[in-house]
């Protein structure tokens, strides 16, 4: 606006042009609608910026009368709030004066009776009608946000039924809600007594939360986010007393509520309250004064601060709430062949609001259109390569970026417009090495799409605490690039995908942590069709036993990471069986009844995995001649059938796609997906890492004499300059490299220090110590283990079980089959050996690179 307002009040001068900037003059444009975590007017983002209005004694609906709101939301305008909360259905007069005046209304829809309300069907009807007589009343007016359906049942009667049962209600409250006025937004007002109360259904989550200290209040609200999911998250009331508290002091807390709100990404809060006059059950409210502004409308200084902090429909985070310095980043995107979706995620990058950062595409290897898509971006450094995989991808952006921070997204995401700022607030609040946030599903093309989204598998974090994690999915993560170079970046073995969980692994040995920022979101487009999705859930499979073959220890025996901390987007079948652990108090009475989330079932797991399903097989086929046994095989499969069931009963569809085909194609995806994991990891893992056979029959240049296969098990190396084992495994790894050995390094873990994995048969580890002697001089010793693989020891197994079944039905022919089971075992031994000695030459050959004398057995040098 260009003219100056006029003086509201003689005492206290007009604000200057910028506190009034955001005073609106109407309301135009659609509703306001939920996408992710935020809310949003068209394609503005709408941070809910409120306080509450009443109730008063006079007036319709204890609203007041016309000419006092008209006055009060001028002032409330004039300060840049966007929002009142009201604790009674409005009149439509109240609705007009609130669009005139640019404000929106949140109706909390107020329950007469606190009484076992799903016992007494005249009151579940009464409340029932006062919802549904609510929402029809503001269907369609814009000035209406939306409705609280209740607020704050007391935690006593959440605790005698039941949270799933007062969900249950709520949810069916906000169905009445979306019946009358489909595009009015739906909520519950809750708060920490009951925080384990979640309705499925509402728009967002709402907590009236009063804390006064900031590292509270910060730590509750990082709680509260990760609460919410993929939801919005709203505070519903929050405020201070100025009776027990000073001015100063309400001004100070606000403030300091202000910022943490929309610098920890909350959609919105509402502030408790506009005015010290308040008027509840039947009475006047004298021994509280919460109001920004005093009963004669005079305004505490709490509002003159709040109007140069509140956000305008065009203000930035990054500029209101300045971070302490503005490092560069380097966004890498890549790509290979995913032209399909990169132009909306270079376009949204574009629309990214953080003053300094570059993006880098890694085009590696596509076939598509993906160049053609990059040359309409010519800001964007455009990287084109042969394929080689996705690690490598990766590592070339990090080399091209000139970022102190490094950001990695793929061409089927499309970050949020605050996306670097939550991250990069989150790098430098904190002493992490690296920090990921959400991807959530963008709205789905068809059916069948919508379905794949509802679906398990979809990449996703594991958090250790509110704010800590043991993974950020590789779509969605930033490192500080000296923490990257540190553990020397990604691991270009994996082409696909493991990549992510192989380098949050390795800098969480290395010491460093890493943070989430559940604000810092991108869109994430999953598999369009079920053959792509099944593809993506056979690449996650072979790279999960990739990992194990590096980190035995994240594993059980069946190959299936076993992670610290929490799976978030966990299937909706471990919250009916595996509910969590909440924290009422003594007798119930804590204040801050907390939800304690559990580990991951295994029984969950077990039952849709491979393991199961192939010993249902069995027991079907043994039941075929055992009676009593074909009820057995009839139970097992319908404990398959069961977290399938589970999804397609619960799996939140997007309402037009959500049809009976698509609630059957979740089931059918569902089922299968844990099948072609497991069949994808335990061939992965079975076939093994196998280094080509041209290099191991290729003799080591300079070896010099081989050694005899009796002493080739144990090698020893002296040096008179005092050179230990590190130098002599440096260089073997170098060797290694140079001839094309597969091998794996130790982690921290291990009793090794190296495993070559050499042939479909054996394995070669390599132990190193070094013993001190006088004047410096050391002596190396490197032992050297041949384990058997995965498939040889079943191999093996199958071998001997079918030799003593064959003979024992031939008897007369047991001693030749085992005489050629003892040939093939001796065959198997040799091979070894010879492995070993093989392994020792090259071992020899670092030695003489690090310049260390090999030793007989006597210990003289050769």
């Amino acid at each position: 606006m260009s003219s100056a307002p006029v003086p509201l009040f003689p005492s206290w001068p007009a604000p200057s042009e910028p506190e009034v900037r955001n005073r609106p003059s109407g309301l135009r444009g659609p509703r306001i609608q939920v996408r992710g975590k935020f809310l949003f007017a068209g394609e503005e983002k709408y941070f809910l910026q409120g306080v509450t209005y009443g109730p008063f004694r006079e007036g319709e609906e204890h609203l007041g009368h016309p000419e006092k709101v008209k006055r009060d939301f001028g002032l409330i305008a004039a300060a840049g709030f966007n929002t009142v909360r009201i604790y009674h259905p409005p009149g439509k007069w109240f609705l007009d004066l609130a669009a005139e005046h640019g404000l929106r209304v949140m109706v909390t829809v107020p329950w007469e009776r606190r009484v076992l309300f799903l016992n007494d069907r005249s009151v579940r009807k009464e409340i029932r009608a006062s919802v549904r007589r609510a929402a029809r009343g503001g269907a369609g007016h814009p000035a209406i946000l939306g409705y609280y359906v209740d607020n704050e049942i007391p935690p006593d009667l959440v605790r005698w039924y039941g949270p799933q049962r007062v969900e249950g209600f709520l949810d069916s409250l906000v169905r009445l809600v979306k019946d009358e006025d489909s595009e009015a937004l739906a909520a519950y007002a809750n708060f920490p007594p009951t925080e384990y109360l979640l309705p499925k259904e509402t728009d967002f989550l709402s907590y009236n939360v009063y804390l006064h200290r900031g590292p509270d209040l910060r730590a509750y609200l990082s709680r509260l986010q990760n609460l919410a999911e993929d939801r919005p998250l709203v505070l519903g009331e929050f405020g201070m007393d100025t009776i027990r508290h000073s001015e100063e002091e309400q001004s100070d807390l606000l403030g300091l509520h202000w910022g943490e709100v929309f610098r920890g990404g909350l959609a919105g809060t509402i502030l408790f309250s506009w005015t010290d006059e308040w008027f509840t059950d039947g009475i006047d409210v004298e021994d509280w004064a919460f109001g920004l502004v005093r009963k004669d409308r005079q305004p505490k200084l709490v509002y003159r601060n709040l109007s140069t902090q509140t956000l305008g429909p065009r203000d930035h985070l990054v500029e209101k709430f300045p971070l302490s310095r503005i490092p560069k980043v380097s966004v890498v995107v890549c790509s290979y062949n995913g032209g399909a979706t990169l132009r909306g995620c270079l376009e949204a990058l574009q629309k990214v609001n953080y003053p300094d950062f570059e993006v880098i595409l890694v085009d590696d290897g596509s076939k598509d259109h993906t160049q053609s898509i990059a040359a309409d971006f010519p800001l964007v450094k455009n990287i084109l390569q042969p394929n080689r995989g996705l690690s490598v991808a990766r590592n070339v952006g990090m080399q091209a970026a000139t970022g102190e921070i490094i950001a990695y997204t793929d061409s089927d995401c499309m970050p949020d417009s605050d996306w670097l700022y939550f991250l990069v607030a989150t790098l430098l609040g904190s002493s992490y090495a690296a920090v990921g946030g959400p991807n959530l599903n963008p709205p789905a093309k068809n059916s069948v799409a919508a379905a794949v989204a509802a679906c398990p598998g979809a990449p996703t974090h594991v958090l250790l605490t509110d704010t800590e994690a043991e993974h950020i999915p590789g779509c969605n993560m930033a490192y500080w690039r000296s923490a990257l170079e540190e553990v020397g970046g990604f691991d270009g073995e994996f082409r696909t995908a493991g990549d992510d969980v192989d380098l949050c692994w390795r800098l969480l040995q290395a010491g460093h942590r890493i943070g989430f920022s559940p604000s810092a979101l991108v869109w994430h487009h999953r598999r369009f069709t079920m053959q792509a999705y099944f593809r993506q859930q056979k690449g996650y499979g072979e790279a999960e036993a990739m990992l194990r073959f590096k980190h035995m220890q994240y594993f059980d025996p069946q190959g299936s990471a076993r992670w610290k901390g929490v799976i978030y987007g966990l299937p909706r079948f471990e919250r009916v069986f595996h509910r969590p652990i909440i924290y009422h108090g003594v007798f119930g009475t804590g204040f801050f009844q907390c939800l304690y989330p559990k580990p991951a079932s295994p029984w969950a797991q077990l039952v849709g995995g491979l393991e199961w399903n192939s010993l249902t097989l069995f027991v079907f086929l043994v039941s075929i001649q055992i009676e009593p046994l074909r009820i057995l095989p009839l139970l097992m499969l319908a404990a398959t059938l069961i977290p399938a069931l589970s999804f397609m009963v619960v799996a939140r569809i997007e309402p037009q796609h959500d049809t009976i085909l698509a609630r059957l194609t979740v089931f059918y995806l569902a089922l299968l997906q844990p099948l072609v994991r497991d069949w994808a990891r335990y061939f992965t893992w079975l076939k093994g890492k196998r280094t080509p056979e041209s290099v191991v029959q290729t003799p080591e240049k300079d070896a010099g004499p081989s050694l005899p296969l009796w002493r080739s098990r144990e090698l020893a190396f002296w040096s008179e300059q005092g050179k230990e084992r590190i130098s002599l495994l440096e260089e073997v790894e170098k060797i290694l490299e140079e001839e094309g050995w597969r091998y794996a390094q130790d982690t921290g873990w291990n009793s090794w220090d190296i495993q070559i994995f050499a042939n479909r048969w054996w394995h070669v580890r390599l132990r190193t110590l070094t013993e001190i002697y006088p004047h410096g001089r050391r002596l190396t010793r490197v032992h050297q283990g041949i384990v058997p693989s995965t498939f040889s020891v079943l191999f093996g197994l199958t071998a001997i079980t079918a030799d003593v079944l064959v003979g024992l039905s031939y008897r007369s022919a047991l001693p030749a089959f085992l005489a050629i089971l003892g040939l093939a075992a001796c065959g198997w031994i040799w091979t070894g050996w010879q492995l070993r000695r093989r392994v020792g030459d090259l071992v020899r050959v670092a030695a003489r690179r690090a310049q260390l004398l090999p030793l007989s057995g006597k210990g003289e040098t050769r």
